[in-house]
């Protein structure tokens, strides 16, 4: 009886062991998440505040592009911006230099600057992070 006590014992224990394993590996998976975000995040507010520090007349309307970088961990990051004419409020006429917002109350345009950051030296790789926000141009 003694035997099987003992076999049963050592089965229970290799199955909480297993638990405790699958536990460190997915908080390792994790903690690497989480750096690599971090990491991203700090080159996209680093690119928002040199947008920060210009005029609004110097922010031009433009599709994705952007430069591969290199984050404070030695990996390479794509960082990619896009700048756009929106509305606070209601829909913008699209295709023209300055829309017109329509909405009640109704509003003045404003540039929307979005920032992306891929893992990787290249638009292609995996999207880690976004940031974006709005330029009035009354800040200026």
């Amino acid at each position: 009886m003694t035997l099987v006590e003992l076999l049963v014992a050592m089965l229970v224990m290799a199955v909480g062991v297993a638990g405790l394993v699958a536990g460190f590996s997915s908080g390792i998976v994790a903690t690497r998440r989480a750096h690599l975000a971090s990491t991203a995040a700090a080159l996209a507010d680093k690119q928002m505040e040199l947008y920060r520090q210009g005029t609004f007349t110097s922010l031009t309307p433009a599709a994705l592009s952007g430069s591969a970088q290199t984050g404070s961990d030695g990996r390479a990051y794509w960082v990619g911006t896009t700048i756009n004419w929106t509305c606070v409020v209601g829909p913008a006429q699209t295709g023209v230099t300055l829309p017109t917002c329509t909405g009640t109350p109704p509003s003045r345009p404003v540039k929307l600057v979005a920032i992306e950051v891929h893992k990787g030296s290249t638009s292609s790789g995996a999207l880690v992070y976004t940031e974006s926000g709005t330029f009035d141009s009354s800040l200026d």
